[in-house]
């Protein structure tokens, strides 16, 4: 195998496969890119089994063939070449021995292996979706937040996409906080739903820029993922994902409008003093007044503050949250107003952005109270 590419796309493609190159396994295959070269393409392939990453480039192809080469020596000697003359570095495999040159006396040379055994990656052919990277970008941030780390609750482990009824939709929960976005899309079918680790979506999202489309592809078993020139292939996390609308309140007793900006700054004042296990805030509903309130048993101090709401709903109300959730959930709203709908200071409590087609809203369970 024998070519010559332009050294900034080599590095670029170099950086992108080797997210799937494992920190360490037992599997010395794995720690290798896999480089085929048909006529004037270079196909660059890495896995940890659970991932994998292929990319096609063009190139000035010599002579076709294939071999494995260690990932991190490649990516760290292609990166290193950092002087401005450096433009286009060849790239010769022969007798297990990978020689790579970039000027008349700069080359290096790097044991290669036989690329039979490097393990094959899934043919993903079933349902296919395909979006702006710009709307998969929002479906993400408003749901990845919220995905559970507990890892004796499996089908929690990722986010869960479906798509009918004319939207493909995101959601994700780790039982005390939930996330859940959509947006339009006629024809758009994935009824069964798959579930996705989070690290593939946010590697997708490094991947794409906010106009590059990204085609979607599921099968029972895998995902993949499809821009431009570059595939992501990873596992799917097995379900089935829990009935999440039956927790879900339908009805409430009870509404508070107020100013999200005022909001979350109240709620960033008061968090320094809230009790560091619990992270616990009140808040306390009177009227048209909200006050909010914090203590810290363990330093004996406590701290108020209070703001303006619009309040649909009989007599006074508490209710406690995590401020830590409830700051972030207020911090991915992006819009001028909030409403907090309720029923009970145990229930779910639903918050949701004040605006039309906004196309996202969010769960927090709450904490309970101590009186």
């Amino acid at each position: 195998m024998k070519f010559s590419i332009k050294k900034t796309a080599l590095q670029d493609a170099l950086q992108i496969a080797i997210s799937a190159i494992p920190n360490k396994s037992t599997l010395q295959i794995l720690n290798d890119y896999s480089l085929r070269l048909e006529g004037n393409f270079l196909e660059i392939c890495a896995t940890d089994l659970n991932l994998g990453v292929r990319i096609k480039l063009e190139v000035m192809g010599e002579r076709d063939g294939e071999a494995l080469i260690n990932a991190r020596k490649f990516s760290d000697l292609i990166k290193a070449l950092v002087e401005p003359s450096i433009d286009t570095v060849s790239v010769d495999v022969q007798d297990h021995l990978t020689r790579i040159k970039w000027s008349e006396k700069g080359q290096a040379s790097i044991t290669s292996f036989d690329a039979s055994d490097f393990p094959p990656f899934p043919e993903v052919e079933g349902n296919s979706l395909t979006l702006a990277a710009s709307e998969l970008a929002f479906l993400v941030e408003k749901t990845a937040f919220a995905v559970s780390t507990d890892n004796t609750r499996q089908n929690l482990n990722g986010v869960f996409m479906e798509a009918k009824d004319g939207k493909i939709s995101m959601v994700a929960t780790d039982g005390h906080r939930m996330g859940r976005a959509s947006i339009d899309q006629e024809g758009a079918n994935l009824e069964s739903g798959v579930i996705v680790l989070p690290k593939v979506l946010q590697l997708v999202l490094r991947l794409a820029k906010n106009e590059d489309s990204v085609e979607i592809c599921t099968t029972e078993t895998h995902v993949l993922f499809r821009i431009g020139a570059t595939q992501i292939i990873s596992k799917l996390i097995e379900g089935p994902y829990p009935n999440y609308r039956a927790v879900i309140p339908q009805n409430f007793e009870r509404t508070v409008q107020a100013n999200a900006t005022e909001l979350l700054n109240k709620v960033h004042c008061i968090l320094p003093m809230a009790n560091p296990r619990t992270h616990q805030i009140r808040f306390q509903m009177d009227g048209n007044n909200m006050e909010l309130s914090a203590t810290d048993p363990d330093v004996g101090g406590e701290t108020r503050e209070a703001l303006a709401i619009t309040h649909n709903g009989e007599g006074s109300f508490s209710i406690g949250f995590d401020g830590r959730y409830f700051y972030e959930i207020l911090n991915m709203c992006k819009s001028e107003e909030v409403v907090l709908k309720m029923n009970t200071p145990i229930g779910a409590c639903i918050i949701e952005p004040v605006g039309e087609d906004m196309g996202f809203s969010f769960l927090l369970m709450p904490l309970r109270l101590a009186d």
